[in-house]
């Protein structure tokens, strides 16, 4: 008896898992791209509306400065406020992360955040982002002369 339970559980979470709610979208849209250089497809993919038309449009030197995040170590993502009517969702939330060169950690950072997502054929989608703050702190001297 226990092992159905146990199976009907686990099935229930796996199906549940392919439907991610605004929330969990944003944050593996912002997880898997920290420590990699992702390519236009995997944005275009998650994208829509003004973001879309954007991001299609960007030249390919801007999008791979918007792509290379080699040197991003992201340490958290939080969501701080959450508005929703029908299949659209505002989010207001805050990233921490730290830049590094070489191993060694330069900055650590957090920045806040708008993210207006919109559901499109049950997956939400990033349709515009705007940023509200963000704070550096710098962990070693800056040398100006380079």
């Amino acid at each position: 008896m226990r092992f159905w339970i146990f199976t009907l559980l686990f099935i229930f979470a796996a199906c549940s898992k392919n439907e991610l709610g605004p929330e969990s979208a944003l944050a593996d849209f912002i997880n898997l791209r920290a420590g990699k250089v992702i390519d236009r497809e995997f944005v275009l993919k998650r994208v829509s509306g003004k973001m879309l038309e954007n991001l299609k449009n960007m030249s390919a030197e801007n999008f791979a400065r918007f792509a290379n995040m080699q040197n991003i170590k992201s340490n958290s993502f939080k969501v701080l406020e959450k508005s929703c009517q029908d299949k659209k969702c505002v989010l207001t939330y805050s990233i921490n992360y730290s830049t590094e060169n070489e191993n060694k950690t330069l900055f650590a950072s957090e920045v806040k955040k708008t993210a207006e997502m919109v559901q499109i054929d049950n997956k939400w989608l990033i349709e515009e982002v705007r940023t509200i703050e963000t704070l550096h702190e710098s962990l070693e001297p800056i040398n100006p002369f380079q």
